[in-house]
């Protein structure tokens, strides 16, 4: 797959068009995730600034961004355009039928009045759902069930991709408008969770008033890309203006969602700029998908009027398998590693306010998180370390692996394994690559303890530090023969929607787009399907935790540690009613529903 279509994908699905920013994402702190184009400069018609230039803003937030938006129009950033930074503006400018509350990782209403479930008939399955009259798009038109309709039968005439195919997803037959606020959804069968209410209820909804004629001329995805977004919003921001350097948005006064009367993102060349501008009092906040790095923590650390806070990331940092290639092929050296690197002292040693990780979800994801089963998955890494060795060794030596001098335990520490072979050859080098990346040193001293590790068992082992593009165009694609051109890796990503998690069919489904380690396995794509079908949440959770023990068994990935996000925002002017939650700020697109201006 070609790196930039990749990073399209890989950047996230985007559910939720105000208060979560739920992509999935390749994590890096030294460059963003996604391929950016210069920032668009754009200035909306003038239709749509005369309703905000009324009267003056009471408060202003000013926000710090690493990059613009790569585009103004909405279809595409779903479609096609998925980047961070085009959700943390364009995000909360469009509403849907319901909100992810972050503080509780749950659905609340948003045009929907309230809670629907799916019901049966003669005709079949369907959910009729009442809408509140209480949004309205930002030139005062109200909200209403047409433009539900409108958005679904616009995705399916022209085939949209990306978010959109996975919110208005083919199980959806039709959508019926009955009245403005009634809304009908017929499905071709029960809707599991993620179909409803997490695919269509997190749907985003497009203004049919400004977009139906001209959309109605399109006759392609990318002929409604190349048009010109009119810029109205249903969300709690309308953005006015966006340029190179800085993009403004104003309150939405049919949108109770915003605590800002107006915004202002300006956009740095680098964190070092960025940091400084919070340091002077220009700017409030930094939205990075990767929070600060340990610099920008030192230099605003004991600045008067700014508060670093902490919060778990929705995210993991892991080492990826080529599953395709000896002798990462073989369960046994997965799970040798596996046992032999000890993850909570390197964790601790490394990333000291990180947690080990034994499982792709967090603990901080409470809603989903089972003790007992996580603990089930970790017992085998956390006993003693002649236990381990002993397992590990074992492993190896039924699968071929013999020693002159075996490795062993002296005195707590493990000594070095010599004269390795494997079925009595000895074994090719081996190369981990590792991004380069001097804000987060974690990864490039994680992968030199994963180094050590691998030389005790007796192989020679070279990590390849390299820039972060390097690492994933190598990472996720194939060359002309349709190899895959890597022996290990280590990279990171966020885990999408906290609220009903969707990594796994994304990473590791049998030739799904994001898997890159060749991993298929019949029992996890059973679970997955049990996952996708389930009506339940514990059904839901079930197959979840299914999945789990199938990556922790077969070990496409081994995953080291979940981090946490550092922000620093200007509390003489904000203050947030959320703390801590899974995410953090940036992960509530800037806290705009729960910010609490100061002055």
């Amino acid at each position: 797959m070609p790196s930039k279509t990749f990073r399209a994908v890989a950047a996230g699905v985007v559910l939720s068009g105000v208060a979560v920013a739920a992509f999935i994402q390749i994590q890096a702190n030294d460059a963003p995730s996604t391929e950016l184009a210069e920032p668009v400069p754009t200035t909306l018609a003038p239709e749509a600034q005369a309703g905000s230039t009324e009267a003056e803003p009471d408060f202003v937030y000013r926000v710090g961004l690493l990059a613009g938006v790569t585009t103004t129009n909405y279809w595409e950033y779903i479609g096609a355009e998925p980047t961070a930074w085009n959700a943390y503006v364009l995000g909360p400018t469009k509403p849907a039928l319901y909100a992810i509350d972050p503080a509780a990782n749950t659905l609340v209403p948003e045009l929907a009045a309230g809670e629907a479930d799916p019901t049966w008939d003669d005709q079949g399955w369907r959910v009729r759902i009442r809408l509140s009259d209480d949004l309205a798009w930002s030139d005062g038109v109200p909200v209403t069930a047409e433009d539900v309709v409108y958005t679904f039968e616009t995705v399916r005439r022209l085939d949209l991709g990306g978010g959109w195919a996975d919110a208005y997803q083919d199980e959806i037959e039709e959508v019926v408008a009955e009245s403005d606020t009634e809304l009908r959804i017929e499905f071709g069968r029960r809707p599991g969770l993620g179909l409803w209410p997490y695919g269509l209820g997190l749907a985003p909804i497009m203004p049919a008033h400004v977009w139906a004629e001209q959309s109605e001329r399109a006759g392609s995805a990318a002929d409604l890309y190349a048009l010109d977004d009119p810029g109205v919003s249903g969300g709690p921001l309308q953005i006015v203006n966006a340029g190179a350097d800085m993009i403004e948005a104003v309150a939405n006064p049919g949108h109770p969602g915003s605590g800002a009367s107006r915004v202002i993102y300006r956009i740095f060349p680098d964190e070092e700029a960025a940091v400084a501008a919070v340091r002077a009092g220009a700017i409030d906040t930094i939205l990075d998908p990767n929070g600060l790095s340990s610099g920008g923590v030192s230099t605003l650390a004991g600045t008067d009027g700014v508060v670093i806070e902490r919060s778990p990331a929705n995210s993991v940092r892991y080492l990826g398998f080529n599953l395709t290639r000896d002798p990462m092929s073989r369960p046994e050296f997965r799970r040798s590693l596996a046992l032999l690197l000890d993850r909570g002292s390197v964790t601790e040693t490394l990333a000291q306010e990180a947690d080990p990780a034994y499982t792709m979800l967090s603990s901080a994801n409470a809603s989903w998180f089972d003790e007992d089963q996580a603990a089930a998955i970790s017992s085998p890494y956390t006993r003693s370390l002649e236990d381990r060795v002993a397992e590990a060794v074992s492993g190896l030596q039924g699968a071929g692996y013999a020693w002159q001098s075996l490795p062993t335990v002296v005195d707590g520490a493990l000594t070095q394994g010599t004269g390795l072979t494997i079925e009595g050859r000895p074994p090719a080098p081996l190369t981990i690559l590792t991004p380069g990346d001097e804000y987060d040193p974690a990864r490039p001293d994680y992968t030199s303890r994963i180094e050590t590790t691998l030389e005790t068992l007796g192989f020679d082992v070279r990590p390849v530090v390299t820039d972060f593009d390097t690492v994933v165009d190598l990472a996720f694609s194939e060359d002309d023969a349709g190899a895959r051109q890597y022996d290990m890796y280590v990279l990171g990503w966020t885990l999408g929607n906290p609220v009903l998690p969707d990594y796994h069919r994304w990473l590791f489904a049998t030739g799904a787009v994001a898997n890159s380690t060749g991993y298929s396995a019949p029992d996890f794509d059973a679970d997955l399907n049990l996952y996708q079908q389930a009506t339940a949440p514990e059904e839901a959770r079930a197959a979840l935790w299914g999945m789990e023990e199938a990556v922790a068994r077969d070990l496409p990935y081994l995953v080291l540690y979940h981090p946490e996000i550092v922000e620093a925002y200007r509390s003489d002017r904000v203050g947030f009613a959320e703390h801590g939650v899974l995410g953090g700020i940036q992960g509530r697109l800037g806290g705009l529903e729960d910010l609490r201006p100061r002055s």
